[in-house]
């Protein structure tokens, strides 16, 4: 088992424990230190510092509890921010209606990166809307989707 599967076990029950669901899951280097990251929120949508660093300490002393870990890492737990990435069936279905930004693994129309209004998912088919219209692309075709925020000065 990966060690980035081996975390997420070890660390989901106590995740959703905390009332709170697991979005995302990484394990990568940044800089000259590995980074084992989790971006939580609450069921019920956003969550604030203080149940951020509630989550983190439950899952850092699961951790240290353990004696078979040997790789060296920072555990961060995180929001998953305004511009979450959207990954799952869920994602899709509960920010249908939502702008997003969709990157694409290939040019459309010129473009490899595209800001539309996400209408649904199903079957491997996204359908979006923009100011051409409405439009489908296969999940194939989609590198990535994140909402959109417009930030404002």
């Amino acid at each position: 088992m990966k060690f980035i599967d081996d975390m997420t076990e070890l660390a989901l029950p106590l995740i959703e424990e905390s009332g709170c669901e697991l979005v995302d899951a990484e394990y990568k280097k940044e800089g000259s230190v590995m980074v084992l990251r989790f971006y939580v929120e609450l069921n019920e949508g956003h969550i604030s510092i203080d149940e951020l660093a509630e989550v983190s300490e439950k899952i850092s002393r699961a951790i240290d509890e353990r004696d078979d870990i040997r790789d060296n890492f920072t555990l961060e737990v995180s929001s998953p921010g305004v511009e979450r990435v959207l990954k799952k069936p869920k994602d899709y279905e509960r920010f249908a209606g939502s702008r997003v930004d969709v990157s694409l693994y290939r040019a459309r129309d010129g473009a490899k990166k595209l800001v539309a209004v996400l209408e649904g998912y199903e079957d491997g088919v996204f359908t979006f809307t923009d100011a051409n219209g409405t439009f489908e692309l296969a999940e194939s075709e989609v590198a990535k989707i994140n909402l959109h925020f417009d930030f404002k000065f």
